[in-house]
């Protein structure tokens, strides 16, 4: 029964998905905003295959290498989105006194704690990829 439900489930989520996708086409005209500038649509599938690339180009590398390869774009990552984040809560932080003095000041500092925010889960996930060094040989 619980199969049946989940399977259910699935098609559903499925003709949904579906039915939104061709609402989107139409109501967004996406047929003629790549038709007007093709080269739109050229950049499109240029980013699609060399995603495509960069990824089979990931598995084929060694357990060994991909976890390297993991830490360092994880890494790399944590310290982009916190230097990024700081430096926009910074300059979010005048923002408010050139257009309002009355407008919240709070909002530097919801920016700069959602940027620690992600910042976290990258560096949590950086520690369990680092921690995961026994399981690779």
């Amino acid at each position: 029964m619980k199969k049946l439900v989940g399977k259910i489930l699935i098609v559903a989520f499925a003709i949904f998905a579906i039915v939104d996708t061709i609402h989107e086409l139409i109501a967004n005209d996406s047929i003629g905003y790549f038709s007007e500038q093709p080269h739109r649509l050229l950049l499109v599938a240029v980013v699609g295959i060399a995603g495509g690339l960069v990824a089979f180009g990931f598995s084929v590398l060694s357990a060994r290498l991909q976890r390297r390869v993991k830490l360092a774009v994880l890494g790399l990552g944590a310290g982009f989105v916190m230097v990024a984040g700081s430096y926009l809560s910074f300059q979010v932080s005048s923002l408010p006194k050139l257009i309002d003095p009355a407008l919240p000041r709070r909002i530097p500092w919801i920016l700069l704690l959602g940027t620690i925010g992600i910042a976290g889960l990258l560096c949590f996930e950086f520690y369990q990829v680092l921690r995961s060094r026994d399981r690779v040989a």
